[in-house]
């Protein structure tokens, strides 16, 4: 099975007083807060299956999100044959 993890990044243009739970990141789009989360999916037969979704917060990276990912693959019966990053 291949998987892919992606980040999604949708800009907060709201009041700078109402963003706790969102995340900060680099300005993009004219703003340094977002709603964001990670997805995992698993491609097989080319079908995508969801595997995770998670928000994530201030201190989130990438790598420790993928690693929280990839630890989640190894529960499963199926072996990963790659890994797509978004």
């Amino acid at each position: 099975m291949e998987v892919v993890a992606d980040l999604h990044l949708r800009p907060y243009y709201g009041d700078v007083d109402e963003t706790a739970g969102l995340y900060h990141s680099e300005a993009k789009r004219g703003t340094t807060a977002f709603h964001a989360y990670a997805t995992l999916y698993a491609r097989v037969k080319n079908k995508r299956y969801t595997l995770a979704v998670r928000s994530l917060v201030d201190g989130d990276t990438a790598s420790s999100v993928l690693a929280e990912f990839l630890g989640l693959l190894d529960g499963l019966d199926h072996s990963v044959k790659a890994v797509y990053l978004d």
